[in-house]
């Protein structure tokens, strides 16, 4: 695959796995940096939004992971998927749109498309 521009990345990609993000039971979104990333109608929902509200929208996923469990996101992500080294399971406090929260775990998967390092994650409430 040619390289892609910073802004195609994550429509190509999207485009790419459609079936995935359509079949999913799971939440599942594909995050570049937080400006481009995209999200399946499950993920939406399970926070409590519509799939237009949350995309694109910067600091958008710290609103969703409660603050005490950040620092854990940002770690995984800076050491398993940046270095493209493995994926990471986590369990983590998500917040809905209205403030409440609850226990939900995903799998962060590094993944390199068009020449740039994506997470592609898959998300479920637990417990």
């Amino acid at each position: 695959m040619e390289p892609l521009a910073h802004d195609e990345v994550i429509p190509r990609l999207a485009e790419h796995l459609r079936g995935v993000f359509e079949a999913s039971p799971d939440g599942v979104y594909v995050w570049l940096d937080e400006e481009h990333w995209t999200c399946n109608e499950n993920l939406a929902s399970m926070f409590g939004f519509t799939v237009e509200e949350p995309e694109n929208a910067p600091q958008f996923l710290q609103r969703l992971v409660h603050e005490d469990d950040q620092g854990m996101f940002s770690w995984n992500y800076w050491n398993r998927v940046r270095p493209l080294a493995f994926p990471a399971t986590l369990r983590f406090r998500g917040v809905r749109k209205d403030g409440s929260t609850f226990q939900a775990e995903k799998e962060m998967i590094p993944l390199s498309f068009g020449g740039h390092t994506i997470a592609y994650h898959f998300v479920r409430a637990v417990g």
